[in-house]
């Protein structure tokens, strides 16, 4: 398959596990997270997915001031230490009877928060490793590393959680940064040491991402309804799915709880890693079209995802559920993996980082949103509606996007 090319370099494939390692302990964390947060203020969990966004959103906006005067390389590895080092006060907290809510959350505030650094770096690093159709592969690939993670994760949250404290989970992510860590540092080779830019002020590095996406309009029509997406998205997904299961009982396969979020999470996941195989193997002729779409079908699946769980019967809710997220999840690579490479392939190397903490700052920022004003919406309405809410509006902000005239040349030139 072509999507697969990329594995025959080999530094392309030790970055790849060593991302994809880290993705599924990002993901294990995640749930357990965000199941503890349940259990503790119900959909007031609500704010807590709100301060991770806006940590993203923080560091992203900023970091660029200070991380592109950095080695791409170094910077990576440096994030990857001190996230693990993030993961695990808690379990060395509970391991000395002193656990409580803020020693959980700040250090997953400040972890989460932490992809503001580490993402653009490893974007503008991918261009460097590959060009041409394998770029386009290796997007895929990088992209998978989080579809495998949406698959895996949660099932090895949930078989964990049935052995161990559910705060023990952390250790595993822990583990995982330090893996990731590793896999980059054996890129010296192909990542030689980057020579700081001095010639640009920290202002200037600060607003490189703005100037160089308004000399293309598409973009920032892009990067908004990305945002708007990313946030409804979210509180579909993240937040309204636990509630649902905590709150109906809701029970399939034999699981109950955080084992049943993990079955719907999978499922997600599967949808994700066929959509990505399929996707990075297509020489795509419209790719801000393609963006657009697989949004609108990530909106349709959450839609069903809601109507499932608030209008099916108790025995089949779980079932309908899992099956129309994995249809959700087809529209993420459809939507990521061209957007990633027209980032890439559109703007210098040397703004593709801040181009891509430009997008970061939309998504997130949209999630922070999203999820700050999500309980004061769940006070009025069940998390089913909400979640079925959330998905018909993403179709409704994504259709007008079907009749935009700006340039779509292809991504790639064979």
């Amino acid at each position: 398959m072509r999507a697969l090319t990329p594995f025959k370099s080999g530094p392309l494939a030790r970055l790849w596990v060593g991302q994809s390692l880290s993705a599924i302990g990002d993901q294990v964390q995640r749930m357990a997270v965000i199941w503890l947060a349940v259990e503790l203020a119900g959909a007031g969990a609500g704010f807590v997915a709100s301060a991770e966004s806006a940590a993203v959103l923080v560091i992203a906006l900023f970091a660029g001031a200070w991380t592109e005067r950095w080695d791409a390389r170094r910077t990576m590895i440096g994030a990857d230490l001190v996230r693990a080092a993030l993961a695990i006060i808690p379990v060395v907290a509970a391991l000395m009877g002193r656990l409580d809510l803020v020693v959980l959350i700040v250090p997953a505030i400040l972890l989460v928060g932490l992809r503001g650094v580490f993402d653009p770096a490893l974007q503008a690093s991918l261009p460097r490793l590959a060009q041409g159709q394998l770029l386009l592969g290796a997007n895929a690939l990088m992209d998978a590393t989080a579809r495998i993670a949406r698959l895996v994760g949660p099932a090895l949250a949930g078989a964990l959680a049935a052995v161990m404290p559910v705060v023990g989970l952390l250790a595993v992510n822990a583990v995982t940064f330090v893996v990731s860590a590793l896999a980059i540092a054996s890129l010296r080779r192909e990542l030689p040491l980057q020579r700081p830019q001095t010639s640009r002020s920290r202002l200037e590095l600060l607003m490189l991402g703005v100037h160089a996406v308004r000399r293309q309009p598409v973009f920032v029509y892009l990067l908004s309804l990305s945002g708007a997406v990313s946030g409804l998205w979210m509180v579909a997904l993240w937040l309204c799915v636990p509630l649902v299961v905590q709150r109906e009982g809701l029970t399939g396969f034999g699981l109950s709880g955080l084992g049943v979020v993990g079955l719907i999470m999978g499922a997600y996941g599967a949808g994700n890693l066929a959509s990505n195989l399929v996707i990075g193997g297509l020489e795509v002729r419209r790719p801000v079209q393609m963006v657009v779409l697989g949004m609108t079908v990530v909106g349709a699946g959450l839609a069903l995802m809601g109507m499932a769980a608030s209008a099916a019967p108790p025995d089949l809710a779980v079932p309908l559920m899992m099956a129309a997220s994995a249809a959700a999840a087809v529209g993420g690579p459809m939507s990521d993996v061209p957007f990633a490479t027209l980032r890439q392939t559109r703007f210098p190397q040397s703004e593709v980082a801040a181009v891509y903490r430009l997008n970061i700052v939309a998504d997130w920022g949209g999630m922070t949103l999203a999820t700050a004003l999500a309980p004061a919406v769940l006070a009025f309405a069940s998390p089913a509606v909400v979640m079925a809410g959330c998905g018909l509006a993403i179709v409704v902000v994504t259709i007008p996007g079907f009749f935009r005239r700006e340039a779509d040349a292809p991504i790639l030139a064979e």
